[in-house]
């Protein structure tokens, strides 16, 4: 009998001891899995603070009105509305740009300098015109109706797609030199423009080296509204309009 009672204890002592291995498993796993739940979380805490560190803090929203992207695959939303302003030589412009331009303007010729204003706002008719008349062009030198249309609109922005029909673009020339060609860029004007018109909230919209982006040829005359402080972040970044709008989004 005394024999069997002995048994009987040793058996509870070896659960006993069984259940208080299992418990101090069970413990050492719950240990590790929080090690490992705070270990992620401080990795991901850096990497939020990698991304702060290595993405500063960016000045605008997709939403802003000076950044709305106007393009051949981004057209103009048929209930945009726009109130205008005159501007000199009878021009038009987005109420809202009317100061900065008039103080750009001001200040490049206080350097001495001529720029003169070629096109701004237009309405729709008047891109169609531009636009028809460019396509007339590449058809008399043979192209095919639809060849004519596709390298007219590297040009000439095809209708309903045109930043000038939004007012928030100008052509910006040299009063001594009013040919739309390369050969603008190296005008006083325009290195003097092209170098100060993020000071005013203006970009050069369409780089030659961007034109792959924006499917637009060289044009160091065509200046866009975006804004003074997204203008030097995108000069800072070497980033065109398409190029900075997809950089806001990953970070909205």
């Amino acid at each position: 009998m005394k024999k069997n009672k002995k048994i009987v204890i040793i058996m509870i002592i070896i659960i006993i001891l069984e259940i208080t291995i299992y418990q101090n498993r069970l413990l050492k796993k719950e240990i590790e899995v929080q090690a490992s739940i705070a270990k992620q979380e401080k990795s991901e805490i850096q990497n939020q603070n990698e991304i702060k560190e290595e993405h500063p803090e960016i000045p605008g929203k997709t939403t802003d009105w000076e950044l709305i992207l106007i393009n051949k695959e981004n057209p103009i939303p048929e209930n945009y509305k726009i109130e205008l302003s005159n501007i000199e030589n009878a021009h038009k412009v987005d109420n809202r740009i009317k100061t900065a331009i008039e103080q750009i303007l001001a200040d490049a010729r206080k350097q001495g300098l001529q720029p003169y204003i070629c096109s701004s706002y237009r309405t729709r008719n008047t891109q169609k015109t531009l636009y028809n008349k460019k396509v007339a062009q590449y058809r008399k030198q043979g192209y095919t109706q639809e060849n004519a249309q596709k390298e007219a609109s590297y040009w000439v922005a095809i209708p309903g797609t045109s930043e000038h029909e939004i007012g928030l673009a100008l052509d910006i020339v040299s009063k001594k030199y009013q040919i739309l060609d390369e050969k603008q860029e190296s005008t006083q004007v325009q290195k003097w423009l092209i170098e100060h018109c993020t000071e005013y909230g203006f970009i050069l919209r369409y780089p030659t080296l961007k034109k792959d982006i924006t499917m637009i040829n060289y044009e160091p005359w065509h200046y866009r509204y975006v804004g003074i402080e997204n203008a030097k972040f995108m000069k800072e970044h070497d980033m065109c309009l398409e190029e900075y709008i997809e950089y806001l989004k990953k970070y909205e």
